[in-house]
């Protein structure tokens, strides 16, 4: 079930988060992903941070369940992610 053991020429270019803290996921585990990734030249962006519990989604007030799952720095993942796309994808940002 170790996903870096999943990849092959089928993986699409890839979009990581974690949160060093996260206590049900160990961070390790995205690395060893990333690492699989560069390993059969995928294309990925890795971002690893600090604080954060698991499954804060988007970390915005519209995703959390009431656990406090918000982080103003975390949700800058969403445009993080929207620009990696448009540059990897090579498609202009605000273009569908």
């Amino acid at each position: 079930m170790s996903l870096e053991n999943q990849i092959n020429a089928q993986t699409p270019p890839t979009f990581l988060w974690h949160t060093y803290e996260d206590a049900s996921v160990p961070v390790e585990n995205a690395l060893l992903f990333a690492n699989g990734l560069r390993t059969q030249n995928i294309p990925f962006e890795l971002h690893i941070y600090p604080q954060g519990a698991h499954g804060l989604s988007l970390a915005t007030e519209e995703t959390d369940d009431g656990r406090g799952l918000q982080d103003a720095h975390i949700s800058g993942w969403i445009k993080l992610c929207t620009e990696w796309l448009h540059q990897t994808f090579n498609t202009p940002i605000g273009e569908n």
